[in-house]
């Protein structure tokens, strides 16, 4: 999963950085040097933490999985809003509680987290997504 995360992260940084009068060599071995030096669960959180979280706090449990993944299964108390209409809805996000987002393994957890963390919120994303949630044996909702 780190290595995912640390991938979508540089994808997210070449453009910016093609952009900048300083591109070099230089610049694409310094920013590789610093995402791989990322501790393992930068920003994320593992499912066992993840429940533990939920019953102590009650954080937000953001779904950014379709409406129809939403409907096969979901988090308890989790609220669906895909990915693709985040930016949108970003207004039914509360920022007054931390944030667990996830999806279905991890990789549009992965993308929205530093979307949600550049507006300000305290979001961690759930390794593994809801696939690694169900093989830790942790409840789901079915319809």
């Amino acid at each position: 999963m780190k290595h995912k995360m640390l991938l979508v992260l540089l994808l997210a940084l070449v453009p910016v950085l093609a952009q900048s009068a300083n591109f070099s060599a230089l610049t694409v071995r310094e920013v590789g040097t610093f995402i791989s030096t990322l501790p393992a669960d930068w920003h994320g959180v593992a499912p066992a933490a993840a429940k533990a979280q939920i019953d102590a706090i009650q954080p937000f449990i953001l779904d950014i999985r379709e409406v129809a993944e939403f409907r096969e299964g979901h988090i308890a108390g989790a609220v669906n809003i895909p990915l693709r209409t985040l930016p949108a809805n970003i207004a039914k996000v509360p920022r007054d509680r931390p944030i667990i987002v996830y999806c279905r393994i991890g990789h549009r957890g992965a993308l929205a987290l530093p979307f949600l963390r550049g507006q300000g919120y305290n979001a961690r994303s759930l390794m593994g997504g809801l696939n690694a949630w169900t093989a830790a044996n942790l409840p789901v909702v079915r319809p």
